[in-house]
């Protein structure tokens, strides 16, 4: 009898106890859009310096599969993702707006949208939903050559970029008429780390959270 106690017993330890090598994850993952991912990461690293759980920031669509803690995203994305069941809709939050840039990081004779028509250079801008306003701006304007892309390094080095300041390298940036765009965030339907998911969305809509990403969008 006592052997078989003993038996069973190991065999509950061995049930709960995580497999060797598949330590427990204790990253607060956030899936962000490549748009709002570089002011993401500053202000995951105020949130850590506060005390808070470690947070990895994953670039990507906000309804690719995955247990993401929070996700944050355009207000165009964020909506999709909620209304699709990604996002616990309850916790959404408004974060900042970001503007957008004509980028020439060599410089140039640019000023405006139409300056690059007329001239029919090839502009490169961010492929997705978020670009809306902006394709259509390019549009009117009468812009032939668009490349659109998620690499955010051919944004930063590309001749000319039509960007949201967040993506903008060094160089010349000059503002253009287009409507900034709306970034906001929510808590994940398949939080691993709900309490601090929503700590952390709550975090992103205070007034320090939203100073240190307006601070990283207008650098």
């Amino acid at each position: 009898m006592l052997k078989l106690s003993t038996l069973v017993v190991a065999f509950v330890v061995a049930i709960a106890a995580p497999a060797v090598g598949f330590a427990a994850d204790d990253t607060l993952r956030v899936r962000s859009s490549a748009i709002a991912a570089p002011c993401v990461t500053a202000v995951g690293q105020a949130w850590e310096a506060r005390g808070g759980r470690t947070v990895s920031v994953e670039p990507g669509g906000l309804r690719d599969e995955g247990a993401w803690d929070v996700l944050v995203g355009s207000s165009v994305e964020l909506t999709r993702a909620l209304e699709g069941g990604e996002a616990d809709i309850e916790t959404d939050v408004d974060i900042a707006t970001i503007p957008w840039v004509l980028h020439l990081p060599s410089g140039g004779d640019v000023s405006t949208l139409s300056d690059l028509a007329r001239a029919n250079v090839e502009i490169v801008m961010p492929a997705g939903a978020a670009s809306y306003e902006a394709r259509r701006a390019l549009a009117e304007q009468g812009a032939a050559r668009v490349l659109e892309t998620t690499d955010a390094a051919r944004l930063r080095s590309a001749p000319v970029a039509l960007v949201p300041l967040s993506l903008a390298g060094a160089g010349k940036r000059l503002s253009v008429d287009i409507p900034p765009i709306r970034v906001g965030a929510a808590v994940g339907n398949r939080a691993r780390h709900a309490a601090d998911a929503a700590a952390f969305v709550r975090y992103l809509g205070s007034e320090g959270g939203q100073q240190v990403f307006a601070t990283c969008s207008a650098q």
